[in-house]
């Protein structure tokens, strides 16, 4: 399964790092969304929210892939604790790029809703990705540089 996996998960994941993220801004995105970690008052851009979304996917699912299965599931309570560290900043990642598109933030309870569902998060978060923002002033402020 996971030979299969690979090959697709690296076409993929190249395809979006190199239409959505160039690879050398791609961590510069990362610890940017970190450092705003609590930040859900202004506008994000999605190549932001993009690069912080693929880089927080693209880590666990790295790690699982190579590791033998008795391993990978000694990892589940750290996947867990991690989760946790990294909900205020994903969720405000999520607010910020409703922002661009002139969504209310109360849209990412929709967004956690569809985390308990398989595959809607990741669809719900591609979309957000790849949707561009509203040009020029919205409620939420400037456009993101």
């Amino acid at each position: 399964m996971a030979s299969t996996l690979n090959p697709l998960f690296f076409r993929l994941s190249s395809v979006l790092c190199d239409n959505i993220c160039e690879k050398d801004v791609m961590m510069k995105w990362f610890w940017y969304c970190l450092k705003n970690y609590a930040t859900w008052d202004c506008r994000g851009h999605r190549r932001e929210y993009a690069c912080f979304n693929v880089t927080l996917l693209a880590i666990p699912l790295l790690v699982e892939l190579f590791l033998p299965l008795e391993y990978a599931v000694r990892l589940i309570p750290v996947w867990l604790i991690l989760g946790v560290l990294f909900l205020v900043p994903v969720v405000c990642s999520h607010i910020r790029r409703l922002h661009d598109l002139n969504w209310s933030g109360w849209w990412v309870i929709l967004i956690l809703l569809l985390a308990q569902v398989p595959l809607g998060n990741l669809l719900f978060t591609l979309t957000l990705s790849l949707l561009p923002g509203t040009s020029g002033l919205n409620r939420f402020g400037a456009p993101p540089r």
